[in-house]
């Protein structure tokens, strides 16, 4: 303001000293218009300069009251987002030591569950075995009661027709049956067995009817003579086609009828197998075979049953 004063005056200073007309003939005339029109300029930019300078303080003064509001409403959003964010990291630490417990406890849960796979597989382990087991025992029991069965039948069968047949002799409704199988035997060709069977009265045995065909098989098995399966463990009995290849006839020339080969058989190997043998095999129908009449094997003897004894 000062420096619009003297500003001023300077100019009112100078307009005085260059309008001096004192040479002039009308002093009066010149000297005072241009003093009155330069003193209502000057006071008009005066005004003008203080409306300006106050609307910029206003301006400035409500610049600054905006910012400090928003500086305050800043730091007002500082402070919040600065106790967000203690809470934040206060609750990422719970959530990271809460996390850390959850992979500890998992980690054991995967320990516990690979013991408890090992111990569930070992007991599948023991259970499949023991049941296989009981399995196996619940067989032997029924193959035990069945051979016990087959004896009491078998001891009952010789306490009624005791004494009917010689010592080692088995009776068979009115026949008598010998199985040669004992160590002190030796094994014979089809000929040399029947000589045996002649000697002592008898024949090779004729198998002549089903109930004859599972007799001799269960009798093998259960005089235990269940060796694994061999053609060196048959017996012989009284069939062959030794005259006509393909035409079985039994001792008695009676044509064979009804058979229990085995599958496949008779084959006649090699063209020489021309008699024929039974064997204890686990189906009684399928246990015949065809051999070579030279072949050594055991024998089965048959006799009518001695009314005499």
């Amino acid at each position: 303001m000062r420096n619009s004063e003297n500003h001023g005056k300077d100019t009112y200073n100078e307009l005085d000293n260059q309008d001096d007309f004192t040479g002039d003939v009308n002093p009066l005339y010149s000297k005072t218009p241009r003093f009155t029109v330069r003193d209502e300029l000057g006071s008009k930019s005066y005004r003008l300069a203080a409306i300006g300078l106050g609307v910029l303080s206003a301006v400035f003064l409500l610049v600054v009251i905006g910012l400090s509001v928003h500086i305050n409403r800043v730091n007002n959003k500082h402070d919040i987002l600065s106790l967000n964010s203690s809470v934040i990291s206060s609750q990422l630490a719970q959530l990271q030591s809460d996390h850390k417990s959850l992979t500890e406890s998992r980690n054991e849960l995967k320990i516990q569950h690979i013991e408890d796979v090992k111990k569930i597989t070992s007991l599948q382990v023991d259970l499949s075995r023991e049941t296989r087991l009981k399995n196996e025992l619940r067989s032997q029991k029924q193959k035990l009661e069945n051979d016990k069965t087959k004896l009491q039948s078998q001891m009952s069968h010789l306490e009624d027709n005791c004494g009917k047949c010689l010592p080692n002799w088995v009776l068979m409704n009115s026949t008598c049956l010998y199985f040669a199988m004992s160590s002190m035997t030796s094994r014979r060709g089809w000929d040399g067995a029947r000589e045996d069977c002649i000697k002592n009265g008898a024949d090779l045995v004729v198998i002549d009817s089903k109930e004859k065909q599972e007799f001799i098989v269960e009798s093998l098995k259960a005089l235990r003579y269940n060796l694994p399966f061999s053609y060196y463990n048959g017996f012989w009995i009284g069939l062959k086609d030794e005259h006509t290849e393909g035409i079985w006839k039994w001792l008695n020339e009676i044509t064979l009828t009804q058979s229990y080969w085995m599958d496949g058989e008779p084959n006649d190997d090699r063209s020489i197998e021309d008699c024929a043998a039974v064997y204890p095999t686990a189906n009684p129908m399928k246990a015949w075979n065809d051999a070579p009449c030279s072949h050594p094997l055991r024998w089965i003897c048959e006799k009518e049953m001695d009314k005499t004894l």
